[in-house]
């Protein structure tokens, strides 16, 4: 369905009974160029003012934050958050029309007239233009034909509307724009009214999920039966309990007016108050952190481009604004039409509707003002896939990333014994793992080796050799003095070759057990005894421990269970030590340099990978490592020798 499933129906119910929306589409579009909502009951005739007047000790007409929390204990602090976040003027105090604006159990035709960032900003516009209106009106009859429209590029100012023709101005086809035309476009342009005249927007600040009645089946009247309605929901939960809020007269089907007043809305002001656990009227990355997930990714997002005030925080007014608010488009499914990784212009709706709210939320995504929005800047619809890339973190506190052009995959990142270079398997995005390259770059300068078909390579202790396997021809150990292709076959069956940090073993899988060779003599040895081995399967990307005592390794158990274990390397037996589960666990360890935790990559359901550690111990609780990036996808990892430099793959 149109709108983020089920999340919205959790934000929706969050505020009391259903809104009487303000709608004057009945009378004709006829009202004055102003764009401000009018309260469906008066101040004066709201059973409320009582309680702002009882409030009102000394009768000055508002409320101080002392006559507002008076007799408030124990919500206190919750009436203080209040107070700050509805005093719209900051004058310190309350008005009644801030007062009345404020959820305080009151049905939303008692509701007052919520300060709209959408409307007043586009006021503003359309004021600019009214302040021009005579310099414009040549023949002085209060209207703009073609040809002053034209010679006063009227629409020059108005983000997204600057190539809106004459026509589409002329909303009464006949030839002449008034000031109410001029009023209608900015309402249409910002996502205030549907073309036909409906509002989006009502006095409490809800907004209509405009996007989801769009995808309805509407007959020649104008209604939606519950057929359909239950047709375009397709697998959503309590399809019943969404209908029942739409169909107020029970009689199975339901128009726009009807659905405007049911749980297809955004409540951008009771979820806002509701994110603000701290109580302090402002809200955190932590916090918005907490919305669905749909939501929360467009949130985070835009949190820089709609902190206008860059405190590091979003006012509920800067919160209105957001796009996870104004569900009137499906805006992250905006359309990167050259698949170059840049979108260019942010439209979804053909004509006037959403243009300028469009080109408002364009320009404030586009952080480095380059007029393109980069994959870094907002999610949309895309092929392109940025360069694999490895980050490199030094202990000093300086950080660079390497990428490999035409490589849209690199894994099992490895350091040399020297620091100087960082070897990776990598393959093209139209090629499977099996194509694989061990890859070779320098942290100093430009240069990429490709070292022919490998996977995961590994440093000998002085730097001079790298082992490597392939699929299906076994494990190699190669020079890299440059131009050497020497290479030496170790074992044909094994698989994910690992040298040892003292130089005197490597460690490979064999079949269902681990091999320790002796690089001397070349004399191998199996760690678990024949009938011994509780492994039907060991994974790839083994790893030492920084004194060669231990290897650590990803288990399948003839049972199923998945363990993340040791094993002494020691001839005198395995001493398996099971650190913890590792269902979630990718295959790609890298020890602590201190020898006493082990690194390793999750994919936790429904997250981005992130790199967690856990103490080489029986039975441990993985905890998330810090040091990474929280928005891009972390994997393959190692620590350098020296535990000096720390590196990993990283995905957008």
């Amino acid at each position: 369905m149109g709108l983020l499933q089920a999340g919205i129906g959790h934000v929706c119910r969050l505020l009391i009974a259903a809104a009487i929306l303000v709608d004057d589409s009945q009378q004709g579009y006829a009202q004055p160029p102003s764009l401000r909502l009018k309260p469906p009951v008066a101040n004066d005739d709201n059973p409320l003012k009582a309680a702002f007047v009882d409030r009102d000790i000394d009768a000055s007409g508002g409320l101080s934050e002392a006559e507002y929390v008076a007799d408030s204990q124990p919500d206190l602090v919750r009436r203080k958050r209040d107070f700050a976040v509805f005093d719209f003027d900051a004058d310190q105090q309350l008005s009644l029309d801030e007062f009345l604006t404020i959820p305080m159990g009151q049905s939303e035709n008692h509701r007052g007239v919520i300060n709209d960032p959408v409307i007043r900003i586009a006021e503003s516009r359309l004021t600019g233009m009214l302040e021009q209106w005579g310099q414009w009106d040549k023949n002085s009859d209060t209207t703009l034909d073609r040809e002053e429209f034209t010679a006063g590029r009227i629409a020059a100012g108005i983000p997204g509307l600057q190539n809106a023709d004459f026509s589409m101005w002329d909303q009464d086809r006949d030839a002449k724009i008034s000031t109410d035309e001029v009023a209608r476009t900015m309402e249409l342009a910002y996502g205030i009214r549907t073309p036909a005249g409906d509002l989006l927007r009502n006095n409490a600040g809800r907004v209509v999920d405009w996007i989801t009645f769009r995808g309805l089946k509407v007959d020649g009247n104008g209604m939606v039966s519950k057929a359909d309605y239950f047709e375009a929901l397709g697998g959503a939960e309590n399809k019943e309990g969404w209908f029942s809020s739409i169909d107020k007269n029970l009689d199975g089907q339901f128009d726009f007016a009807e659905f405007a007043q049911g749980d297809h809305r955004t409540d951008p002001v009771q979820t806002f108050l509701n994110l603000d656990t701290d109580l302090n009227g402002v809200l955190s990355r932590a916090e918005i952190d907490t919305l669905p997930s749909d939501w929360k990714k467009m949130a985070l997002f835009a949190f820089a481009g709609f902190d206008d005030n860059h405190d590091g925080a979003i006012s509920l007014s800067e919160y209105q604004l957001m796009p996870q608010c104004n569900l009137l488009a499906s805006w992250m499914s905006a359309v990167d039409t050259n698949d170059d990784g840049l979108l260019l212009q942010f439209r979804l709706l053909p004509g006037i509707p959403l243009a300028a709210l469009s080109a408002e939320y364009f320009q404030r995504l586009d952080l480095d003002h380059d007029k393109a929005l980069s994959l870094n800047e907002f999610s949309f619809v895309t092929n392109y896939r940025p360069p694999a890339e490895i980050r490199i973190q030094y202990v000093d506190g300086r950080r660079k990333a390497i990428t490999f052009p035409g490589y849209g995959f690199v894994c099992s990142p490895e350091i040399s014994p020297d620091n100087k270079w960082v070897a990776v398997d990598g393959w093209e995005r139209n090629q499977s793992n099996t194509d694989a390259h061990v890859l070779v770059a320098s942290l100093e300068t430009e240069e990429i080796r490709d070292l022919g078909i490998g996977c995961m390579p590994n440093w000998s202790a002085d730097g001079k050799q790298i082992a490597y396997c392939r699929y299906g021809e076994g494990v190699f150990i190669r020079s890299f003095e440059e131009g050497s292709d020497e290479e030496e076959l170790i074992d044909p069956a094994g698989w994910a070759i690992q040298f040892s940090a003292d130089a005197l073993h490597v460690a490979y899988v064999k079949r269902n057990d681990l091999v320790i060779r002796n690089i001397a003599t070349g004399e191998p040895r199996a760690v678990f005894a024949a009938g011994d081995n509780p492994y039907r399967y060991i994974e790839h990307n083994i790893e030492w421990s920084p004194d060669s005592s231990k290897i650590v390794f990803r288990g399948h158990r003839k049972n199923g269970e998945i363990d993340i274990a040791t094993i002494s390397t020691a001839a005198n037996g395995p001493d398996l030590i099971v650190c913890c589960n590792g269902a979630d666990v990718a295959p790609d360890f890298a020890w602590q340099p201190d020898g006493q935790k082990v690194l390793f990559p999750r994919q936790i359901a429904g997250q981005l990978s992130q790199i967690y550690e856990v103490t080489a111990e029986k039975d441990q609780q993985p905890v998330r490592y810090a040091f990474q990036p929280e928005d891009r996808g972390n994997s393959g990892l190692d620590w350098s020798r020296d535990g000096k430099v720390f590196s990993f793959m990283s995905d957008k």
